[in-house]
């Protein structure tokens, strides 16, 4: 059983590719942190869908609220990491209207959360920026030096998580042929 951080810019493809993974490996967990800090926030009125949520990020998303969802995401990891694989789908670098939020886990979290495995998805900006446009669901439009610094600085969140853990972090193009690229996730996670 491996327990994955899966990570990367919005339109990446980090839910797609979860999804079809779960499809894919029998028995995967999928934690989508954006679909579960939806779900502990819905009590505010503006915020009823993870479209919402990308859409108002900062403005309703308090540090407390990240640190509330990430104990129960060590919890969900603590209670299920020796009977299944577990796929964490998470981007802890947002784009908000004044540039850019980083809500990283600290040392401490990372350490505890202990991932086998750090991935990152990534995509050329100009494909990233052509997906927002075509399906936003809440995301910002974008320009090209914003979606290539949010892509650099989520893979330096993913790589100080390697570091801190001592683990593996493996970037991914999706730009490519979807099946390939799940055939060979699917092979790292049972192998």
């Amino acid at each position: 059983m491996k327990t994955i951080y899966l990570t990367g810019a919005p339109a990446a493809g980090k839910s797609t590719t979860a999804h079809l993974l779960k499809e894919k490996v029998p028995g995967l967990k999928v934690w989508e942190y954006g679909a579960e800090l939806t779900r502990y926030v819905h009590d505010r009125p503006q915020v009823t869908t993870q479209a919402d949520l990308r859409r108002l990020s900062a403005t309703v998303i308090t540090p407390e609220d990240v640190a509330a969802v990430d104990g129960e995401l060590l919890e969900f990891v603590k209670a299920n990491r020796a009977t299944a694989s577990i796929i964490i789908d998470s981007h802890p670098v947002t784009k908000e209207d004044y540039g850019f939020r980083i809500t990283a886990f600290s040392t401490d979290q990372i350490t505890a959360l202990a991932p086998d495995e750090v991935w990152v998805l990534f995509t050329p900006p100009e494909i990233a920026i052509d997906r927002i446009r075509r399906n936003a669901a809440g995301r910002p439009l974008i320009d090209l030096e914003q979606a290539r610094l949010h892509a650099s600085l989520q893979a330096s969140v993913a790589a100080s998580y390697g570091i801190a853990t001592g683990r593996p972090v493996y970037l991914f193009d999706t730009s490519g042929d979807q099946q390939a690229l799940i055939e060979r996730l699917a092979a790292r996670l049972t192998s």
